[in-house]
């Protein structure tokens, strides 16, 4: 063997080595696990509503928005942050489509270049999410769907109502599997009866709700229904290449920018035709979104981070798991979310069909496993 051999294989093992620790914390399960329910409950819930509903304080009088004013934590901290921020984001889109659109075009940044050598590899990186577009096309529609509609349902029908909504993905499921493979793909007769109460337990949470609205809650179902179809083909494509969740998210996001991108141009497009104001001899777009970058980024960042760490799970454990700690998130989130922003209070019935909805979808995932 010759000398430059020896010292090519060497160097190989020292890679090797230097990469093992972070690979053996990827497949830790319950650190994973742990990370994602907590990143989801608060980093994202923080950041995601924040971003929906920020208004920046006026000088002369100090105005904030009315869900701000419900936190005197969040209220204090955003003047402060608003004081030190001096970049601020302006565009005419609306807040949910800004949201899409920044999270995904972030997100393909990060996933490219957040590594322990940006720049070493990356054309390797590149290489490999272009092998695998083909096959993630169809979940990243669907991913652009879902997170779409559930930041329209976030800002019409606040937290506790999307997330008690989103419980409905097992009973989408069954009704895709049906049109899609028929009756003999169906679950056991325990796992259908399950349904029962995720359904009555949405329709609870909804009833004379202070926050329902019918455009939000059909963002939310139609959210759902994405999340469920997404769930399906996503899996199928990572078993089908063999890839690891963090490359799927990777190549799925791209393709969600894309469709984010050409969607933000169509939409900007069409607005500033119907809707210009005539200043001076010009006409320009009125700016409906004005957003400080600190806040942008940690929207961007909570996003990436959780989609990273909800596909790696999804790979390293049962179904059952998954499902139980998904239903644990979405509680955590309602809960969190409320503590954080506050909001009208929900009634009696309300509150037990939220907590029917969260225990019927934890329920599905332990009988549909058997």
């Amino acid at each position: 063997m010759t000398e430059i051999g020896t010292n090519e294989i060497v160097e190989t093992v020292i890679a090797a080595n230097k990469l093992r620790p972070l690979s053996s914390l990827s497949e830790n399960i319950p650190l994973v696990g742990t990370i994602w329910l907590l990143s989801s409950a608060l980093f994202t819930t923080y950041a995601t509503t924040s971003f929906l509903k920020y208004r920046r304080p006026n000088a002369a009088n100090d105005a904030v928005s009315s869900f701000m004013k419900d936190s005197p934590y969040l209220l204090s901290s955003a003047r402060r942050a608003t004081t030190k921020s001096r970049l601020f984001i302006k565009s005419s889109l609306p807040r949910p489509v800004l949201l899409t659109l920044s999270r995904f075009g972030g997100s393909v940044l990060l996933g490219f270049l957040a590594q322990p050598n940006p720049l070493f590899g990356l054309m390797d990186r590149i290489r490999q999410t272009k092998s695998v577009l083909s096959e993630f096309t169809l979940p990243a529609i669907f991913l652009f769907i879902a997170n779409f509609a559930n930041s329209m349902s976030l800002n019409r029908i606040g937290i506790s109502l999307t997330y008690t909504s989103k419980c409905a993905i097992p009973l989408v499921t069954v009704l895709l599997t049906v049109l899609l493979e028929g009756r003999n793909a169906l679950p056991n007769r325990l796992a259908l009866l399950s349904l029962v109460p995720i359904a009555m337990g949405i329709a609870a949470a909804s009833w004379n709700s202070p926050r329902f609205e019918l455009f939000g809650f059909i963002a939310a179902m139609i959210s759902c229904t994405a999340q469920s179809a997404l769930n399906v083909t996503s899996k199928r494509a990572i078993s089908k290449t063999g890839i690891p969740g963090s490359q799927a998210q990777r190549a799925m996001v791209t393709v969600g920018f894309v469709i984010s991108a050409v969607y933000s141009l169509v939409l900007t497009a069409s607005t500033s035709k119907r809707r210009t104001i005539p200043i001076s001899s010009n006409n320009i777009i009125p700016f409906r979104t004005e957003l400080p970058i600190w806040l942008t980024s940690i929207a961007v960042m909570a996003y990436h981070i959780e989609y990273t760490l909800s596909f790696m799970f999804v790979k390293l454990v049962s179904p059952i798991s998954y499902g139980t700690c998904d239903a644990i998130r979405r509680l955590s989130i309602i809960i969190t979310g409320h503590y954080m922003f506050g909001g009208p209070p929900f009634s009696k019935l309300n509150l037990a069909g939220i907590g029917v909805a969260l225990l019927g979808a934890m329920s599905y995932s332990v009988c549909s496993s058997r």
